[in-house]
C-alpha cells in the first residue's frame, strides 16, 4: 500500500503520536518512523527468540496465545510467562516441554524481547490480516 490514505485519529492515538509528530515533523513521517523502528526490533528480537525455544515450546505458547488479547500493550510484560506458568501439566506433556527450562527461558526475557514474543506468536496464529473491530475500538 502506497500513496494516500486516511486512519481514525483517536484521542488515545493523539496523546501517543503527537510528541512524535511535533518532534518528526509531520504525522507521515513520525509514523515512518515509528514503524521502521518497529521492525527492526522485532526482525533482530524474533531472530533470537527463534534461537532460544524450541519447536515444540513455541507451540505450546502458541496453543496458549490462541485464545488471548495482547492489547493494551501494557498487559504483555509477563503474560506469556504467566500463561504458561498456568498451564497444566498434560500440556507440557503433549508439547513435549519441559516447564522448568521454558519458564526459565520466559524468565530470561528482556521486555523487548517479551514485546517479540508476542508478535510472534499473534504473526504464527494469523493476525497479521485485518480484523473484525470498528475504528473506535482502536
Amino acid at each position: 500500500m502506497s500513496g494516500k490514505t486516511s486512519i481514525y485519529w483517536n484521542s488515545v492515538l493523539e496523546k501517543k503520536l503527537d510528541p512524535l509528530v511535533k518532534r518528526h515533523g509531520g504525522a507521515s513521517r513520525a509514523i515512518t518512523i515509528v514503524a521502521d523502528r518497529y521492525e527492526e526490533l522485532m526482525k533482530r528480537e524474533k531472530r533470537t527468540l527463534r534461537e532460544l525455544f524450541s519447536d515444540g515450546e513455541v507451540n505450546l505458547m502458541l496453543n496458549n496465545a490462541l485464545s488471548t488479547a495482547y492489547e493494551p500493550g501494557a498487559v504483555i510484560p509477563g503474560a506469556v510467562l504467566a500463561d504458561t506458568e498456568d498451564e497444566i501439566d498434560a500440556q507440557f506433556e503433549y508439547f513435549g516441554v519441559n516447564r522448568g527450562d521454558i519458564i526459565k527461558k520466559l524468565r530470561s526475557l528482556n521486555i523487548g524481547q517479551q514485546f517479540a514474543l508476542v508478535d510472534y506468536l499473534e504473526e504464527l496464529r494469523g493476525d497479521a490480516g485485518g480484523d473484525d473491530s470498528t475504528e473506535e475500538d482502536h
